[in-house]
């Protein structure tokens, strides 16, 4: 597959890669890099991981710059093969810019969930919300599209993906269901609103009302909870 066909697909893994191996240079000779490249640099990651306790003190971008950061290998590996195989679907689906717009308000959306329901002092990294909101994107739009049945078989094997993927994550210490699941609610609505621009391949603009609604409803979120939790 030509990387022409899936830009934006592309494009987001070669970002997390140049991210997870920029990290793995700028830690040597702390820490070498054949080392940094197996597992991720913890002071380094810290940098940028999404912490409450230090959302609440101002830092609000950690809830975006977590979305590129991945503790080691077998993390981005697992959660780059799951964008690939996802993006190859969905992003000629819901068209480029949709396709982006789904993807980056998931990530938000997950960030959001672990602000209310995670660890207020543990960090979180990782694409797996923005990911999971790829799942909640088509389940969203099949909803709206009355196609959403165990028996039409993307669905099915989609739904049997998630449920495996849960599971995992409920297993397996220091995995963020919580965000997983705030990652996969984003997804849908944006789905859901955006099902109409898509199946009557509308313009851009017609796109801009479901984008606008769910960035507005994670930023009022994200205010309400710097009012309850912020640093005096």
């Amino acid at each position: 597959m030509q990387t022409q066909s899936l830009p934006v697909t592309f494009s987001l893994i070669a970002a997390c890669v140049v991210v997870y191996v920029g990290i793995a240079l700028s830690s040597v000779p702390a820490t070498p890099l054949n080392i940094g490249l197996i597992s991720q640099p913890s002071g380094a990651l810290s940098a940028g991981a999404l912490v409450p306790a230090l959302v609440s003190g101002g830092e609000v971008w950690r809830i975006a710059s977590s979305m590129f950061l991945h503790s080691g290998l077998v993390h981005i590996l697992m959660n780059m093969v799951s964008l690939f195989f996802l993006g190859s679907f969905v992003e000629p689906l819901f068209g480029r810019a949709r396709f982006l717009a789904l993807y980056l308000l998931s990530g938000l959306s997950g960030g959001v969930a672990y602000l209310y329901f995670g660890g207020f002092d543990t960090p979180a990294v990782g694409a797996s919300g923005a990911i999971f909101g790829l799942l909640g994107g088509i389940f969203g739009y099949a909803l709206r599209e009355r196609s959403f049945s165990w028996s039409n078989p993307v669905i099915r094997q989609l739904l049997i993906l998630l449920a495996i993927n849960l599971y995992i994550g409920f297993s397996i210490p220091n995995v963020s269901n919580t965000a997983h699941l705030g990652g996969l609610a984003g997804g849908a609505l944006f789905g859901l609103l955006i099902a109409p621009a898509v199946s009557q391949s509308a313009k851009r603009r017609k796109s801009f009302v479901p984008v606008a609604a769910v960035l507005l409803a994670e930023v009022a979120l994200i205010a309400l909870w710097l009012i309850v939790f912020a640093e005096a």
